[in-house]
């Protein structure tokens, strides 16, 4: 099954909604953590300087703290005045500091000495150590939650005196203002994650639009292709990967088109090159048929038109076997020099038929190449065939290094070619004067291109010259 398909419009947009939240609650996780650190560090540390000013005084002294009543300033009151004015008191959150008995009953302050609702948020304190059963004797910071503030909280010790119980200091910081501090920024941030969402979406949708719609138009121009309309876009993007997408395109339609009309011509060229001996063939045969004409003769014509129609048909297939993408070059490391002695003995009948002599100029070293050799020899062969039908006596053979490449030229003494008919000599289905069917040059380039070779041609009155250019690897 397929997966199900999603736009990119749509997959931007996920995307960059996913990325805006994850870094915005990245932040608020992070800024929470932080000042959670930070609350907790600072409120242990002033905790920690109100139990080190309880031990540096042994044992707490009620008197020293609270003196019951004002009285003449003495030594020993200037003193307890003096110790108790050594209490810390904090700049981190709002301290609060009451006394209470070991039942956890709150001794000091009284109602008449606090406004009523601090009084009760004092009180609502104590409930809560007796409700959560708080050890007082503990030395550990310990934290609280009353009337829906939070304190953290150190219990000291108050020096006990005869007849009465145990007493305690509890030294409170209120943590509230600080943590509703903090729970107003997480609002502000998750005011600010919504409207970073809102401004992403308006992007995501601007950027969709501004990639989707090119990709909208080449799609388009594709579909044009594939209909056969080889007509090229004219639109120029902002984007390098689409321009350069585009003018890829724009080659491939020039191409498709190229090869389109190539193909129409080449279907046009077959059916006149076979149309033409298929004709003398059944005229002959229908002339020995009524004994209009000589039947030997009229064989020699059938033999000959075959003979052209069956090298025709070769020449047509070989080119569909070189055009065939899916059949690989075998390609092996082998010397020039010795396949065109090869391609020479395999025309050596035709050439003395015609009189014709070769003369070779080769290195006396090994001229090596990577090649196909079944390829390379049938376009030497074409060559050599071409040569051997035009020249008068003697065609040259030469094979060399040069400048990193292999260079090889078949130079014939024949009459040479029109200058006008040398640009097209190569085409498909293109005769020259006393030309077969037009097919053989044709494959001698396509061959060559293969083989990321080169070949040009030169001709005077005193023959042609066909030089070919392979780069060595």
């Amino acid at each position: 099954m397929s997966k199900k398909k999603i736009s990119i419009r749509l997959r931007i947009l996920l995307s960059v909604l996913c990325l805006i939240s994850f870094i915005l609650l990245l932040i608020i996780a992070v800024f929470n953590r932080l000042v959670s650190q930070y609350i907790k560090g600072n409120v242990n540390e002033q905790l920690r300087v109100v139990k080190e000013w309880a031990y540096q005084n042994g044992q707490l002294e009620e008197n020293w703290l609270f003196p019951p009543a004002p009285q003449p300033p003495d030594e020993k009151n200037q003193t307890a005045s003096e110790d108790r004015k050594k209490i810390p008191r904090g700049q981190f959150g709002k301290p609060e500091i009451l006394i209470v008995n070991e039942n956890g009953e709150m001794l000091f302050p009284d109602e008449n000495r606090v406004f009523a609702r601090e009084y009760s948020d004092l009180l609502d304190i104590t409930v809560q150590l007796k409700k959560q059963s708080v050890n007082l004797n503990s030395d550990e910071i310990m934290r609280l939650n009353a009337s829906g503030r939070d304190y953290y909280f150190v219990s000291l010790k108050i020096a006990k005196r005869a007849n009465q119980s145990q007493t305690f200091l509890l030294y409170c910081i209120d943590m509230t203002s600080i943590a509703d501090f903090s729970h107003r920024i997480n609002i502000v941030l998750l005011m600010v994650l919504l409207l970073a969402l809102l401004l992403s979406v308006c992007l995501a949708f601007l950027l969709s639009v501004i990639i989707t719609r090119p990709i909208k138009e080449l799609t388009a121009f594709a579909d044009r292709i594939g209909h056969g309309n080889f007509q090229t876009s004219q639109a120029d993007y902002m984007d390098m990967e689409l321009s350069l997408l585009s003018d890829s395109m724009n080659k491939a339609a020039i191409q498709l088109e190229r090869f389109d009309r190539e193909q129409k011509i080449f279907f046009q060229n077959v059916s006149h090159e076979l149309r033409t001996p298929l004709q003398s063939i059944k005229s002959n045969a229908e002339a020995i048929e009524y004994s209009i004409m000589d039947s030997d003769q009229a064989s020699r014509i059938i033999i000959s038109e075959t003979d052209r129609l069956s090298e025709m048909v070769e020449g047509l297939l070989y080119f569909s076997y070189l055009d065939n993408a899916i059949v690989p070059m075998q390609t092996e490391r082998h010397d020039i020099r010795e396949i065109l002695s090869g391609c020479v003995e395999r025309q050596r009948a035709y050439a003395d038929k015609m009189g014709v002599e070769f003369e070779f100029s080769f290195e006396k070293k090994p001229v090596m190449m990577i090649c196909d050799e079944k390829r390379i020899s049938r376009a030497f062969l074409n060559v050599l065939s071409n040569a051997i039908r035009y020249a008068r006596k003697t065609i040259q053979i030469i094979c060399r290094y040069s400048d990193h490449q292999v260079e090889v030229s078949i130079v014939d003494d024949g009459e040479g070619m029109a200058q006008e008919e040398l640009p097209k000599i190569f085409d498909r289905f293109y005769k020259g004067r006393d030309g077969n069917h037009g097919i053989g040059l044709s494959i001698v380039k396509t061959v060559v291109e293969q083989h990321h070779g080169s070949i040009k041609v030169s001709s005077t009155t005193e023959g042609s010259r066909f030089e070919f250019s392979f780069p060595v690897e």
